[in-house]
C-alpha cells in the first residue's frame, strides 16, 4: 500500500451509497459503490489494476476513466493530510475586572460566567435567561475583551482567544463547554455536534436540519406548541451510543416568524428583542418554560426543512449520503476512529426524510405520521 493511509473506513450506508473516513484528515466523503470501489483500487495497490467486468457492466470506456482516476489521487492525497486541528489563538492573563456576571442553573448544577463588559454578555446572556439563578455555583467563566480578540477562561486557566472572523468559532466553544458542564461529561465524552433542532414527543426524538433560514427554529417553535419538548435548538450533541443531549437554549425567532408566534405563546410579546446583525436582524429568545424538559434521548430521525409559500406540504424519505451531504458540512465530528465508527453506526440505523411545507398544520400532522 503506498498510500500510507494510518486508517480508513469504508461502509454500505444505502443502496449503492458507501461512506468513507480517512483518519489523518478526519475527512468523511459519500461515493456510489462503483466510486468506492475504484478508491479502495487504489488505496490497495499503486498500479490501480482495472477490474474490466465492473467497467463493462457499469458501460465506462477506459480511456473517459482517466480523469476520474486522477481526481482520486487528488482525493487521496487530500484525505491523506494531517488533520488540521483548530487551535485558538493564545490567550492574555486575567488583568481585568469583570463587573458584569450571570448565573446559570440546568440539571441541578450551576454555572457562573463573568464578562468584563456588557457587549460581551449581551453575546451569551439572552438564549440562557431563563436559566438565571442566585445559587453558588461550581465552575466559573470569564470573557474579556483585549487587542480586539475575545478571550475565555475556564476557573482562571485560559481555553484561547478569538478574533472577531471567527465569533462562531468562540460561540460554540462556550456552548460545548456549558453543555459538558450541565451533563457532567468531558470534551471527550462528545462524537458529535449537528447544526440541527432536537425534539421529543411521547417516545419520539427527531433532529430538524437546514440551511439557515430554511424555517428550521420557527417549526421548532410550532412544535414545542404541540406538546413536543426542545431538547436543542440550533446545537445538537450526540455521544458514542447515538443519544443527543440537552442544550438548554433557547430557540431564537426572527421578526418574519413574530405574528406566528405571538398566536402560539401569549407571553411571547413580552419577551425582549435583541439585534443580531444586518442579515439576521432583530430576534427574541423562545426557552421552553414547560415541564416536558428531556435531558437526552435516542434520535434516530432526521428531517431536512424548508419552508416556502410556493413549496409543497411533503415529507419523503432521502438516500442517506444525499442527506450527509447536507448535514456533514456544518457538523463537528470527534476525529477518534471510535467516534467515526459511533458517527457512521448512528447514521446506518437513522432514516433521513425530505420536508417542504408551507402550511404549519399540515406541517405537523406529516411529522405525526412518520414517528
Amino acid at each position: 500500500m503506498t498510500t500510507n493511509l494510518s486508517q480508513f473506513i469504508s461502509e454500505e450506508i444505502d443502496l449503492n451509497t458507501h461512506i468513507m473516513w480517512f483518519e489523518k484528515s478526519n475527512k468523511y466523503i459519500v461515493v456510489n459503490d462503483l466510486l468506492n470501489n475504484l478508491i479502495l483500487n487504489r488505496i490497495d495497490t499503486d498500479k490501480f489494476p482495472i477490474n474490466t467486468s465492473l467497467l463493462k457492466q457499469n458501460k465506462i470506456n477506459t480511456e473517459k476513466l482517466k480523469p476520474i482516476i486522477d481526481n482520486i489521487k487528488n482525493l487521496l492525497k487530500e484525505c491523506n493530510q494531517d488533520y488540521d486541528k483548530i487551535n485558538p489563538e493564545q490567550s492574555l492573563s486575567i488583568t481585568d475586572e469583570y463587573i458584569h456576571q450571570s448565573k446559570f442553573k440546568f440539571n441541578k448544577r450551576v454555572v457562573k460566567i463573568e464578562y468584563s463588559d456588557e457587549r460581551l454578555k449581551s453575546l451569551i446572556d439572552p438564549k440562557f435567561n431563563h436559566l438565571k439563578c442566585n445559587d453558588k455555583e461550581e465552575i466559573i467563566y470569564k470573557v474579556l475583551e483585549r487587542n480586539e480578540k475575545i478571550n475565555l477562561f475556564k476557573n482562571n486557566k485560559s481555553l484561547g482567544s478569538w478574533g472577531s472572523k471567527k465569533m462562531h468559532e468562540f460561540q460554540g466553544k462556550v456552548s460545548m463547554e456549558l453543555t459538558s458542564f450541565f451533563h457532567g461529561m468531558s470534551d471527550s465524552d462528545w462524537t458529535a455536534v449537528f447544526h440541527g433542532s432536537t425534539l421529543f414527543s411521547g417516545n419520539n426524538c427527531l433532529m430538524l436540519t437546514g440551511d439557515s433560514g430554511s424555517g428550521k427554529s420557527s417549526l421548532s417553535a410550532i412544535l414545542m406548541a404541540n406538546n413536543f419538548a426542545l431538547i436543542a435548538d440550533d446545537f445538537s450533541p450526540m455521544d458514542d451510543k447515538g443519544i443527543h443531549y440537552n442544550f438548554p437554549s433557547a430557540i431564537s425567532i426572527k421578526e418574519g416568524f413574530y405574528s406566528v408566534a405571538k398566536k402560539l405563546y401569549k407571553s411571547f410579546s413580552e419577551l425582549n428583542e435583541y439585534y443580531i446583525n444586518d442579515i439576521k436582524g432583530n430576534v427574541k429568545y423562545l426557552a421552553d418554560n414547560s415541564d416536558k424538559s428531556v435531558l437526552s434521548s435516542n434520535c434516530n430521525t432526521i428531517l431536512n426543512v424548508k419552508f416556502g409559500a410556493s413549496l409543497k406540504n411533503e415529507i419523503k424519505s432521502i438516500n442517506k449520503g444525499t442527506a450527509l451531504e447536507k448535514i456533514l458540512p456544518d457538523a463537528w465530528i470527534s476525529k477518534d476512529i471510535k467516534d467515526a465508527k459511533a458517527f457512521i453506526t448512528w447514521v446506518k440505523s437513522s432514516m433521513f426524510y425530505d420536508l417542504t411545507y408551507n402550511d404549519n398544520d399540515e406541517a405537523i400532522k406529516m411529522i405525526n405520521k412518520i414517528l
